[in-house]
């Protein structure tokens, strides 16, 4: 017996574990779980987009692999669609905080390889982490944080934090160090931050020259311990 309701889709989604496509299962489509079901899909990804609700997975399904209608806190249902095959599972739900709980526990109790969960404060991401969830995300918190520095200094077009205590920052060249060199600029003499890339129109440079001059709207990508990379972009 069918736990799910119903699916919509442009095809049958059938795993091809020789394909170089991704298999992703999206439970919960609000606006988030939408946002990426439709960025993946546009990526070439084979998404599974699942919701309670019949309208937000018609909508789905006019962009993803297959769209079901179903309860995924149930542990029959997710053996049922064998989502323990897919390479990663994302857990979108909103407001529902213990479906949210109950849905990552039973993924990870049925096998399934990766599970990403979107939290909605930091209680609900310290229990996520607890029950095994691979990777805990919030994005409102995030988001908040990136235009926190970017309104702080117009320079810093990204920051974001890594993980155990290491961030990312994508940053301008300020006037001043136009026509200078990388070596003269505070990230490239701090031996705390690693340059991972010098941006240049379309063009990224991994390994730019430390002779390199630095021109109009050139843009950085740096990585390093967070208080250490603050630091520097604070030195300017």
């Amino acid at each position: 017996m069918h736990k799910y309701v119903s699916f919509y889709g442009k095809n049958n989604l059938r795993l091809n574990m020789a394909s170089e496509n991704k298999y992703i299962v999206i439970i919960g489509l609000g606006r988030f779980g939408m946002a990426l079901c439709h960025e993946l899909s546009q990526e070439g990804a084979q998404v599974l987009a699942i919701d309670i609700d019949e309208k937000n997975v018609r909508k789905a399904a006019e962009f993803v692999t297959q769209a079901i209608v179903a309860d995924c806190s149930d542990e029959d249902t997710i053996s049922e669609l064998k989502l323990d095959e897919y390479d990663l599972a994302m857990v979108a739900i909103g407001e529902d905080v213990n479906s949210s709980i109950l849905t990552t526990l039973i993924l990870k109790e049925a096998g399934v390889k990766a599970v990403w969960v979107k939290a909605k404060n930091k209680f609900h991401a310290k229990i996520l982490t607890k029950i095994g969830a691979d990777k805990v995300v919030q994005p409102e918190r995030d988001m908040g944080i990136r235009i926190a520095h970017h309104m702080l200094d117009h320079h810093i077009f990204e920051f974001i934090n890594l993980g155990s205590g290491i961030a990312l920052a994508e940053i301008g060249i300020y006037e001043k160090y136009y026509g200078s060199k990388l070596i003269e600029h505070p990230c490239y003499q701090s031996s705390d931050i690693n340059l991972l890339a010098l941006k240049r129109g379309v063009v990224v440079d991994k390994n730019p020259l430390p002779d390199t001059l630095f021109e109009k709207d050139d843009i950085l990508i740096l990585t390093g311990q967070k208080e250490k990379l603050i630091e520097v972009l604070r030195r300017r």
